[in-house]
């Protein structure tokens, strides 16, 4: 069975409720799992936002909350996203055994403790220049294959990511990629997310093909 990598979609910040509801709506068939990352928002604003989406159509199964365990779990959505400043992932595993665990890390050690600390998939970047980190290189594929050589949990890379990367960013060993700017801020955010979903899927079948053949 073919292993199609994951394509999350975070929302970028200083966005309105409104806007990001319509943009979710938009994009929900494209994309794996959308990440709600307002880190200025009231857990209310939050909740009122997966509540909305909900009505709309969308599952609560493919949102994943930025830091707050509490609104993640009081949402029913799909897991939380845990940041330096977050509570540490074991804490999370045990008080929430119902989310999914996200961590975000930066090098290959970071990435080993978070494993150990039960983390579900990691969240590794950034990995190429991007705006959003303006004037800091990119980390690159190099230490995207670091990470995979001494965790087994899924890997999702992040950063400056566009669908011509996708394809190296898979065979490097990430397990699918995050994108903010890339979809959420183009002219047409579906269509984005489409094109980004396209590649992702030709990158999942050429995977599987270079693995056939270099078994033969």
């Amino acid at each position: 069975m073919m292993i199609v990598p994951w394509l999350h979609v975070i929302t970028p910040p200083v966005q309105k409720v409104d806007e990001v509801i319509r943009i979710a709506i938009e994009i929900a068939d494209n994309v794996d799992f959308i990440h709600l990352r307002q880190k200025e928002w009231s857990a209310r604003k939050l909740w009122e936002v997966i509540a909305s989406c909900r009505h709309s159509g969308i599952p609560t199964q493919k949102w994943i909350i930025n830091d707050r365990c509490d609104v993640a779990a009081s949402t029913q959505v799909k897991g939380v996203q845990l940041a330096y400043h977050s509570l540490p992932c074991r804490v999370v595993r045990r008080m929430y055994p119902q989310l999914s665990v996200g961590v975000s890390v930066h090098n290959e050690n970071e990435a080993a403790i978070a494993e150990q600390d039960g983390a579900d998939y990691l969240l590794y970047g950034h990995l190429f220049e991007t705006s959003c980190k303006s004037g800091v290189p990119g980390r690159g594929l190099g230490g995207l294959q670091a990470c995979r050589e001494v965790v087994d949990v899924p890997i999702i890379a992040i950063g400056g990511i566009t669908p011509n990367h996708i394809m190296k960013v898979v065979l490097a060993g990430g397990s699918g990629v995050a994108v903010m700017s890339g979809i959420w801020n183009a002219e047409s955010p579906g269509l984005a997310a489409r094109a980004y979903r396209e590649a992702v899927l030709s990158s999942a079948q050429y995977a599987v093909h270079e693995r056939s053949y270099s078994r033969e």
